[in-house]
């Protein structure tokens, strides 16, 4: 038996001239969860929809628990979708929502009670199941499009950006929510998303796509501390990317020299000569004052106040401009614009990105 519930395997579908989903291939073990992570038109929902057998590939196969599915009609895939609108039906109630799709399927009318009751409660709605969706709150609607999925006991569980109508607060509670439930059924789940801060607090895993292709798949800690493209590390946080060439040093480790001048203890492998970025996330430099041992020295360019937190962009004497995050913290006063500081730059906090 396969230990993965879902695979897809060099998926790929084209729309005339455009190649929408190029070459794709992951796998989510049995219970994971996984999103699908990417700017609009990279090909996340299409692979999605594939997925779900919305829509045809052109090339390559998907597996479900080791079953061939490519080709398989939507209804017979053993799937459920939790769509962005919804997709109530408003004339029903929350109880005849949820159990409609039960009753497409001809179970007995007892079964049918018992599991949409469970479902409902499941999803903490058991004092709604006689509302109707314009009685309810966006929360509580996706909570019932959540149900209406898990009464009918999928293998896999789709997610189509389900959160984006929903306000910022209440985007938060729900991913939690969906989190929760989906590991106390132990239902396999893609979730597909724009949303990088959603993606991390969901999911086992993340696969970063870009124009159709998967640039980098692993869990949120690796792909935000080991970048493994300029793309995902510029798309994931907030990240300085200084472009030059890879050198190597004396005793033959990495060195890296900026375009902008300056001369970088670098983390990676590469040949001398071969040009590239050296990523360095910004609550990962040092601010200090001037003439601290091992401290670059530089101009404080402007600042920028959020919660808890100083920005700085930081113009080297000797080299590049850093953007530079610091912990507000009792006794450490903001730096001013125009301001002489010192940064430390620790060579297990850079990454040499190729190209």
């Amino acid at each position: 038996m396969t230990t993965y519930d879902l695979e897809m395997q060099g998926l790929r579908k084209i729309y005339g001239d455009s190649v929408a989903v190029d070459a794709v291939t992951l796998s989510l073990g049995k219970g994971e969860m996984v999103a699908l992570l990417g700017p609009s038109g990279c090909g996340k929902t299409t692979t999605l929809r594939m997925v779900a057998g919305f829509v045809e590939p052109s090339a390559g196969r998907i597996l479900l628990d080791g079953r061939d599915i490519t080709h398989v009609p939507a209804n017979q895939r053993d799937t459920g979708m939790v769509f962005q609108s919804y997709a109530l039906f408003p004339h029903m109630t929350v109880r005849r929502n949820v159990a409609f799709g039960l009753r497409c399927r001809h179970l007995p009318e007892d079964e049918v009670r018992r599991r949409t009751a469970e479902a409902i409660e499941l999803v903490g709605l058991g004092s709604f199941e006689e509302r109707y969706p314009r009685q309810l709150s966006g929360g509580q609607q996706q909570r019932v499009a959540l149900a209406r999925v898990l009464v009918l006991r999928p293998k896999l569980l789709l997610f189509d950006e389900p959160l984006s109508n929903l306000d910022a607060k209440l985007r938060v509670q729900m991913r939690q929510e969906i989190r929760r439930l989906q590991k106390d059924v132990g239902i396999t789940a893609l979730f597909v998303t724009h949303d990088q801060d959603e993606a991390s607090s969901i999911a086992d895993r993340i696969a970063v796509m870009n124009a159709g292709r998967i640039e980098q798949a692993g869990t949120p800690a690796e792909i935000y501390n080991e970048p493994a493209t300029r793309f995902v590390a510029d798309f994931i946080g907030t990240s300085n990317l200084i472009d030059g060439v890879a050198e190597t040093s004396g005793d033959g480790r990495m060195t890296f020299r900026a375009d902008a001048g300056g001369v970088f203890a670098a983390r990676g492998r590469a040949s001398t000569g071969a040009r590239g970025a050296l990523c360095i996330r910004p609550e990962k430099v040092d601010i200090c004052p001037p003439g601290v041992a091992g401290a670059r020295e530089g101009i404080v360019r402007r600042t920028a106040r959020t919660a808890g937190m100083m920005e700085y962009v930081v113009v080297l004497t000797d080299g590049p401009e850093l953007t530079v995050q610091e912990q507000l913290r009792h006794g450490i006063a903001p730096r001013e614009d125009g301001a002489l500081v010192g940064v430390v730059l620790r060579e297990e906090d850079t990454q040499f990105l190729v190209g």
